[in-house]
Formats: structure tokens, C-alpha cells, sequence
């Protein structure tokens, strides 16, 4: 496909632009793949303060791809950082680490009667495929698994993510995506951060909760990028996540929050190899 720094800048801008960094899982799930160049990036954009919540943060977030000489990809986007011991195109696969932040003196003032739940930093790996069209209509596919988990240090059991991305030109400077996810969770992980106590409810009114595990959410996301000149790209995207399953059944969700969720952006990004 032409214009590899494009797709490059998507991923780099995309992912810090719309401040991902709100959810760990939010960065793995969306993605841009080729044989791109090294690139960094910047943006700014908002979302929820924590997964189910209806309160409202901007930030901004940085991003960084860099491709080593041997041709292995080290990237880097909010809280989430991965190394592809695979090829840019092809069979990927490697080692994935999330900083997944935490609940705690949250503006509404019910659930913050709800127990804390602490930053913790999740580890463990991806694999994927990704292939690249070069006919008349050029185009990107690409599908992945992600599996981490802390090691019960905040929470017991793991996170399993599928997600599904596409690409493709509808321009000479204008490259669009789009793609689909979904996650399923451990009852440990649901309890912990969409579980309510009896010591919560007693403090917040919340009635007492206590979810199974499961499938927690399904995803999708729309994004666009723009060729500024050789070396700088400009990037936008809106990126929607519908709690499904016990996670969306938590009165944290239902009577003080919100199912869907919605985290959009802008940004720009630099190629500088």
C-alpha cells in the first residue's frame, strides 16, 4: 500500500490523540498496522474517568513506533506498550504490558463511597495476522488476541481481548480506518472493579452487587488521518464501547453511570525514520 508514513501517523495519532490512556484496555483495541517508519506523536482528547462512569476528563497523551534495524517493532501509546517479535506484516506475535489505572476520589460523590481500586500494571501477549492488499483497491486487514493479567495483585484472573481493524485510502493525502472488539474478563476482575460490597452499599446507598465473569464489553471505532507534508500528519477518531454482561448490570453502571461509552480526539504525529 502507498504511503506507509500514513498509516504510520494513524497509529501513532490515533492512539494518543483520543486519550486512551483513561483504560488500558481501551489502547490495545485500537490499532494500525504496515510497513511503516518510526514515528512519535501527540494529542488531546476526551473520555470517561473510569470504564461505566458518566463524569468527563480531557488529557493529553504521547505515542512513540519505533522499528529497529532488525525489522522488530517496539510501540508505545498511553499505558500500553507491546514488542512484535513477528514480521509488520503476517503472523505477529510478542510480549504486551498496560498500566491500568485505578478508581479512586472520583467527583461523583456515591461512588466514591465504593471501595478504591488501586493503578496496577497488567502483563502478557498478543498474537495476530495482518494482510495487506496491494490490488486495485488497496486496503489493510488486520485481527488480534491480547491476554494479560496482574497476577492477583488488584485483581484475580485475566482480560481477553479480540479486536479486528480496517484500512484503507479514500485519498491521495486522506487514509480511514475502522474496527470492532470485544473483551471478556474473569469474575475476579469484574468484581473488583464493577462489584459492590455490603461495607460499599452500607456507605453509598448502591445495592450490593457481586458479578460473574464473562464478556464485558464490545467495541467499535471510526478514525481518519490527513497528510500534512513529508514528515507531519494530523488525525482524528471517536471511539465507542458498549458494556455488555455483568459489567453492564453493576448499579455503579445503571444508576450512577452510563453502559455506553464514547472517547474521541485529535493529534498530530512526526516521521522521523
Amino acid at each position: 500500500m502507498k504511503n506507509h508514513s500514513i498509516q504510520a501517523s494513524l497509529r501513532v495519532v490515533l492512539l494518543a490523540t483520543c486519550f486512551l490512556i483513561a483504560q488500558g484496555s481501551r489502547a490495545s483495541s485500537v490499532d494500525l498496522p504496515g510497513e511503516i517508519p518510526s514515528m512519535v506523536g501527540a494529542g488531546v482528547g476526551s473520555t470517561t474517568d473510569y470504564t461505566g462512569a458518566k463524569d468527563r476528563f480531557v488529557g493529553v497523551a504521547p505515542g512513540i513506533r519505533y522499528v529497529t534495524d532488525g525489522g522488530r517493532l517496539f510501540e508505545l501509546y498511553g499505558p500500553y506498550a507491546q514488542f512484535d517479535f513477528g514480521g509488520l506484516t503476517g503472523l505477529q506475535y510478542g510480549p504486551s504490558v498496560e498500566l491500568r489505572l485505578g478508581r479512586s476520589h472520583v467527583d461523583d460523590p456515591v461512588v466514591s463511597q465504593v471501595h478504591d481500586v488501586h493503578t496496577t500494571v497488567e502483563a502478557g501477549g498478543f498474537i495476530g495476522y495482518e494482510y495487506d492488499n496491494q490490488g486495485a483497491f488497496p486496503y489493510r486487514l488486520r485481527g488480534s488476541v491480547t491476554v494479560v493479567t496482574n497476577a492477583g495483585i488488584v485483581y484475580p484472573g485475566a482480560r481477553v481481548s479480540m479486536n479486528g481493524s480496517l484500512w484503507f485510502p479514500v485519498r491521495q493525502r486522506i487514509f480511514v480506518g475502522t474496527g470492532v472488539g470485544a473483551s471478556w474478563v474473569s469474575q475476579g476482575f469484574n468484581q473488583v472493579y464493577y462489584g459492590v460490597t455490603e461495607e460499599d452499599s452500607a456507605r453509598s446507598g448502591l445495592p450490593a452487587f457481586s458479578p460473574s465473569g464473562g464478556l464485558e464489553q464490545m467495541t467499535g471505532w471510526l478514525a481518519a488521518i490527513y497528510r500534512i507534508d513529508k514528515h507531519w500528519f494530523s488525525g482524528a477518531m471517536i471511539y465507542y464501547q458498549r458494556l455488555t454482561g455483568s459489567a453492564s448490570d453493576s448499579p455503579i453502571v445503571t444508576q450512577r453511570g452510563n453502559r455506553n461509552q464514547v472517547t474521541y480526539g485529535v493529534g498530530v504525529a512526526y516521521a522521523f525514520k
